[in-house]
């Protein structure tokens, strides 16, 4: 690629295109929310009432979670963990936008939403870095 040659990226929509929501509900013990990670082999769950987004639970928790506070899996919920109220992005935001958010937010993963705010898919920064090289 030459100097000063901008890269396409594709857009937020055609990264989650056909991405099946990872969603659970807020009572969902964290024993449970792990095993459905490992089984559909994702790095966060959206925990969700109806279509209202409560929050997002990743890998990152998980290690906190099992590591650091030996919390009982069996016990505790999703809900009682999860990151309430995580910040989300426009489908019809860029790559560079989804990238900054992350990156200034310290997270790596953000739920992606329409105009109306439905919850469409999750993007990760592995997702943007990916579609980098």
């Amino acid at each position: 690629m030459g100097k000063g040659r901008k890269m396409a990226h594709k857009s937020l929509a055609e990264m989650i295109d056909k991405q099946e929501l990872a969603r659970l509900r807020g009572d969902t013990t964290i024993r449970e929310v792990g095993r459905y990670m490992v089984d559909h082999h994702v790095g966060s769950v959206l925990i969700m009432e109806g279509e209202e987004l409560k929050g997002i639970f990743t890998e990152r928790d998980a290690l906190n979670i099992f590591v650091a506070t030996r919390r009982n899996p069996d016990l505790t919920t999703a809900a009682d963990v999860m990151t309430d109220h995580p910040q989300t992005i426009n489908v019809n935001a860029s790559y560079e936008d989804a990238l900054h958010l992350m990156t200034d937010g310290g997270f790596r993963h953000v739920p992606v939403i329409d105009d109306d705010g439905k919850v469409l898919g999750v993007v990760s920064q592995r997702d943007l870095l990916e579609d980098e090289a």
